[in-house]
């Protein structure tokens, strides 16, 4: 649901403003309106707050001074569990009530004592790790052709190239000679040999004045050449391979060495750095914040939003710091200032993924004053996914492949929104395998298990979808029709709401056009007699108003919506398609598997259901994903502009 907000206007005399802005930035829940905006364009008979010249010189500094702690911090790393956190509060504190010079020359020393040796160590980290993965990639290569590059004796008026190529290509190597002799004039000798089965290492001795043809040549006609590192070029192979393997045993134990220091030096430094990183970084905000506000000659104006829970301890807090020089008034929020208003949501942990993705998909979070639809996506989306998957066994893979990747992947955010999204649809997935009977395809109705249960009618459960299909088709329509009406009822909501009553009446009449159809089919297949004619009338007349309503509101655009809502209803006839599809293509890899010899059925089931797991998984993702986010989405959804982001302290950034 959307967290109901409260708009607010701190005024107070010009001498108390930093010390209110301090104030707001503590408590932080208050999300500060940019006034400049308004300011500029009029709007409002105020000017805009500026930086004096000292601020804007105190900023630069500080912004400067926390370029260089970053750089300092990222390279001190120490996991969150270690820090002390009633030290950091202590240190935050202490550095707070600073003035801007004793912050700066505090700051200043600490950084001369770390930087150059941090950097130093940081960079020497750097290179050992880029060299070593250098050396493990040169090194098995130079272990190839090392002992063929060990019969070969150099002197310096004669280079070499080495070559690995694939021993089906190891004939093409005659014709190779033929061309190098022709350009280094017969002065040029290869010697190959095989070093395993696909691999033959293949070194080149040429006449070192003609070494730039050479290598011309073998690069114009793509020839893997092997490239040593610059400090190992002009060694021979096997000279440079035993270096490589020597610095690949000595750079280690210097890694670890420096990692050590590293270590030590963020046990010791750490906690102070990255306090003086936050406590920087929130007096840069504070100030940058300053051009948000406006002024008249003696007193400030401070305006933003909050949510209305906190509207009380915030007016408290300002009374007991202020008294009656700070006024804070709590202002009406109308819905021409709706689009405007950060937005908040709180919903259950269960329904935070479809917030994620709706908020994803459709470009934002929903309008503040319009209803949040996350519940309704979070039950939508894996009954579609359900109706579609509809397997006992793809659905428990799935539900258990889900369950392992949320234990094994606690920390990982994505991981356990993935997870928590798809975890009722593949729950979803198994209750419809039974509602249709199926366990990877339809082993169960071919092996006579299935005990039908009559309902009316000719309908029974488990309901087999391959046999019957006008059901399948009549359930998917039906949850079509279900979810537009109750998209444009909420349309219609949403419109009175923000007071766009034009809207109102298209979205009604739509939705009218859909009661009036379902009307008329009551009366049509389920009544008889006097009722049938009077209720077929009660149809007519709905049907009558509501094309009045999309007509006279919506004019041609009416038109338009009425065609996209056809169209967007039967697009729920996917459900049955793909649906019906994944059923059959189940079924067929158990007919094919059956035709064959045991074990042969058996692994050739294995695979193809495992690759129809897969596309069990996402085709239904998308499609669902499809009817709930545009289909459905559309006829409701109104985008907020911002989201609650509330002028608070860091309360310690991510390292």
């Amino acid at each position: 649901m959307l967290v109901p907000m409260a708009k607010v206007e701190l005024i107070g005399p010009k001498n108390r403003f930093y010390d209110v802005v301090s104030l707001l930035h503590d408590i932080g829940t208050l999300h500060i309106e940019d006034l400049s905006k308004k300011i500029n364009k009029g709007e409002i008979p105020l000017d805009q707050m500026s930086v004096v010249e000292g601020q804007a010189a105190e900023k630069e500094r500080m912004e400067d001074l926390l370029l260089r702690l970053r750089s300092i911090v990222k390279a001190l790393s120490l996991p969150a569990e270690t820090i002390d956190e009633v030290e950091r509060e202590k240190q935050y504190l202490q550095l707070w009530s600073m003035d801007a010079r004793e912050l700066a020359q505090e700051v200043t020393e600490v950084i001369e004592q770390v930087e150059d040796r941090t950097s130093s160590l940081a960079q020497a980290q750097s290179t050992m790790e880029a060299e070593l993965a250098l050396l493990a990639r040169y090194e098995p290569i130079l272990h190839k052709i090392q002992p063929l590059a060990k019969q070969i004796v150099t002197t310096g008026t004669y280079d070499s190239v080495a070559l690995l190529v694939e021993r089906r290509y190891k004939g093409a190597l005659e014709e190779l000679k033929k061309e190098l002799d022709e350009i280094t004039k017969s002065q040029c000798e290869i010697v190959s040999t095989d070093v395993d089965e696909e691999t033959t290492a293949v070194i080149v001795v040429f006449a070192r004045k003609y070494s730039d043809g050479v290598h011309k040549f073998l690069a114009m006609e793509n020839v893997n050449q092997i490239r040593l590192p610059s400090e190992f070029q002009d060694m021979p192979f096997d000279v440079a391979y035993d270096h490589i393997k020597e610095r690949r045993a000595s750079l280690p134990k210097r890694l670890e060495e420096v990692r050590t220091e590293l270590h030590d030096m963020s046990v010791k430094w750490y906690v102070k750095l990255s306090t003086i990183r936050d406590v920087l970084s929130d007096k840069v905000e504070e100030i940058s914040a300053i051009p948000k506000f406006g002024q008249t000659e003696y007193a400030f104006v401070i305006t933003g939003w909050l949510p209305v829970e906190h509207v009380k301890p915030l007016r408290r807090a300002v009374v007991e710091r202020f008294g009656t020089d700070v006024i804070i008034n709590q202002l009406e929020i109308d819905e021409h200032e709706f689009e405007e208003t950060p937005v908040a949501l709180n919903n259950p942990k269960w329904v935070q993924p479809s917030e994620w993705v709706m908020g994803f998909l459709m470009g934002g979070k929903p309008q503040y004053g319009t209803i949040d639809p996350s519940l309704v996506w979070a039950l939508s989306f894996p009954l579609i996914f359900g109706m579609i998957v509809g397997d006992i066994g793809y659905g428990a893979i799935m539900l258990g492949i889900i369950l392992w990747m949320r234990f094994k992947f606690k920390d990982n955010k994505g991981v356990q929104m993935a997870t928590g999204l798809m975890g009722p649809a593949a729950t979803a997935a198994i209750i419809f395998g039974f509602f249709y009977g199926e366990f990877f395809g339809g082993i169960l109705w071919e092996a006579g298990v299935i005990r039908e249960i009559p309902l009316f009618g000719d309908f029974v459960l488990p309901y087999n979808r391959e046999a019957s299909v006008l059901p399948l088709m009549a359930m998917a329509l039906g949850l079509g029709v279900i979810q537009m009406m109750f998209g444009l009822i909420l349309g219609v909501v949403n419109a009175v709401r923000t007071k766009h009553l034009k809207h109102a009446w298209v979205k009604g009449g739509l939705a009218g056009l859909f009661l009036g159809g379902i009307v008329f089919a009551v009366a049509a297949y389920l009544l008889s007699g006097v009722a049938q004619p009077m209720v077929q009338i009660a149809g007519a007349v709905i049907l009558v108003v509501s094309v009045y309503a999309v007509l006279r509101y919506g004019g041609f655009m009416g038109v338009i919506e009425t065609l996209e809502l056809v169209s967007n209803t039967a697009s729920y006839i996917r459900i049955m398609a793909v649906g019906l599809s994944d059923a059959i293509f189940a079924s067929a890899i158990n007919k094919m598997a059956e035709s064959m010899p045991l074990i042969v059925g058996i692994i050739v089931a294995v695979l193809f259901h495992a690759l129809h797991l897969a596309l069990a998984a996402f085709t239904p993702t998308i499609h669902a994903l499809r009817l709930n986010f545009y289909e459905l989405g559309q006829k409701y959804y109104e985008t907020s502009k911002s989201e609650y982001e509330p002028f608070h302290k860091t309360g310690g950034e991510e390292s």
